[in-house]
């Protein structure tokens, strides 16, 4: 597993000046309550959506600290697919059954978003409710939107879920690069059949060359390691 770039590092632990590595995050205590001691660890999980997102230490010389990473697998081609968040707040419920965490968004380049706020409800120590909400930046979990049941494993899902990105990608493609022969045949710059299954043949060959290398590197900044 690919290992946080240094950039990345460096930007969070300027850009916060220490302050994630002085929060005290909580984790999975009891079996419907959290406790007041560390992240929960473990990846939250939903197959339905291909969605997860994990909380991932991180250490750049002698600062350290929290870095959510989300992934969204479903194929989406408007938005990124692995997002990196940080977080700035954590607040825990009366009932100690709801984690209510504040984050930003950065890039590679350390430039930080607005505050986005997620609620985690604990079910139990393996399920969640998790609300999803489509943002300008992306699909990303939220305090708002659509409810469902997460499920909170040790090994990450990535892999299993970058199947499915896979097809839907490829299928995006081909039908992008069918249209496109169909135009040239059309205009006269082709007389190639798109939809020949000689034609749409070299299309899947050529698409899949593309999609490959994409969603490998998904996996891998998914599965980023401190």
């Amino acid at each position: 597993m690919k290992k946080l770039g240094t950039k990345l590092l460096v930007a969070l632990t300027v850009v916060l000046g220490g302050l994630v590595a002085s929060q005290q995050p909580v984790t999975a205590h009891a079996a419907t309550t959290f406790s007041s001691s560390i992240i929960p660890s473990g990846h939250f999980q939903n197959a339905a959506n291909h969605y997860a997102f994990h909380w991932q230490s991180f250490k750049a010389g002698k600062s350290k600290g929290q870095v959510l990473i989300f992934g969204n697998f479903n194929g989406d081609v408007k938005h990124p697919a692995i997002q990196f968040g940080v977080p700035t707040k954590y607040k825990l419920s009366k009932n100690r059954r709801t984690l209510t965490t504040y984050y930003r968004l950065t890039s590679a380049k350390g430039k930080l978003s607005s505050t986005y706020r997620m609620d985690l409800y604990k079910y139990s120590n393996s399920n969640y409710r998790v609300k999803l909400n489509q943002y300008k930046a992306g699909l990303l979990p939220s305090y708002k939107g659509s409810s469902y049941t997460f499920n909170l494993t040790k090994n990450s899902p990535a892999q299993a879920f970058s199947a499915f990105t896979t097809t839907q990608l490829t299928n995006y493609g081909i039908a992008q690069d069918t249209q496109s022969v169909q135009k040239q045949r059309e205009q006269g710059e082709t007389s190639a059949d798109p939809n020949s299954s000689e034609v749409q043949q070299q299309i899947r060959d050529t698409v899949t060359k593309q999609v490959t290398p994409v969603v490998s590197s998904m996996v891998e900044a998914y599965n980023t390691t401190h």
